[in-house]
């Protein structure tokens, strides 16, 4: 009696696509630019009939024959696409971070991102005029000063100017990164120069506010109590001076930009005397 021939082992299934189908049963399959002819009698494996163009799975034997070609599941097919998308940002997350890891350091790296935290995470500031509120540095860049009563006012009024510079002084950060230029490492120092120059207008914006609300109680009163206006007015400065609170996230945002501009100044040092 003679013995049976073991039965050929199929591969691992690969992606395919269906090109062409006739009615006799023939097709031809698509895998990895290759075409394979294909029988529906000895190689179809599913229960509805093929389609062109739809994706298969295509499995050969050891001999690289063409053994069986199965549908795929629209479901299944989701999944393997949000798979692949999945797995396309995570190894472009690892070549930006790693190039960022090159270009600017891991301490700067880790600045930064107690920069952003502490400016969008944690309170930067707390307010005790009109009623008692707590805001981040994000949020304080979005109010106005112009008044104390819009100063005080919970929430802000949409996307700023202030907001928009913001953003541009934490990108400046990451300059070396696309120029070698020996000044683009002073780029980590915007941060700090926009804490700064905001800080300055704030000051000067609350202290305008204070004045003109001064000077109107002082025009109710008549010009006679112009000197007590003034003075009502330096009072409600100190009152407004003591009504304000720094929280975490202003310690954080402070310290961060110093850390980051002397990183960038002792950088651009090196790179001018090397």
């Amino acid at each position: 009696m003679q013995a049976s021939s073991p039965a050929a082992t199929i591969t691992t299934g690969q992606r395919g696509r269906i090109l062409a189908y006739q009615p006799s049963g023939q097709g031809s399959v698509s895998v990895a630019g290759i075409q394979h002819a294909f029988d529906v009698a000895t190689h179809w494996r599913s229960d509805v009939a093929p389609a062109i163009n739809a994706v298969v799975d295509v499995r050969f034997d050891d001999a690289g024959s063409l053994a069986t070609v199965s549908a795929v599941a629209t479901q299944q097919l989701a999944q393997e696409e949000m798979a692949g998308a999945a797995k396309l940002a995570r190894d472009k997350g690892q070549q930006l971070w790693g190039q960022a890891v090159s270009a600017l350091g891991i301490q700067v790296l880790g600045a930064l991102g107690v920069l952003i935290a502490g400016a969008f995470i944690f309170n930067t500031i707390g307010i005790r005029l009109f009623a008692a509120v707590s805001r981040t540095y994000w949020q304080l860049l979005g109010l106005s000063a112009d008044s104390l009563e819009s100063f005080a006012r919970d929430g802000g009024g949409g996307f700023t100017s202030a907001q928009f510079f913001f953003l541009l002084a934490i990108a400046a950060c990451c300059a070396t990164m696309a120029s070698s230029h020996p000044k683009a490492a002073l780029g980590k120092c915007a941060p700090l120069l926009f804490v700064v120059i905001h800080s300055s207008l704030l000051f000067i914006k609350i202290k305008g506010a204070v004045s003109d609300a001064g000077n109107a109680m002082g025009g109710i009163m008549g010009t006679r109590a112009a000197r007590m206006a003034e003075q009502m007015a330096s009072e409600m400065l100190g009152q407004v001076w003591q009504g304000l609170s720094f929280g975490i996230g202003f310690y954080l945002v402070l310290a961060s930009s110093i850390v980051l501009a002397a990183y960038g100044y002792g950088e651009y040092k090196r790179k001018t005397i090397g």
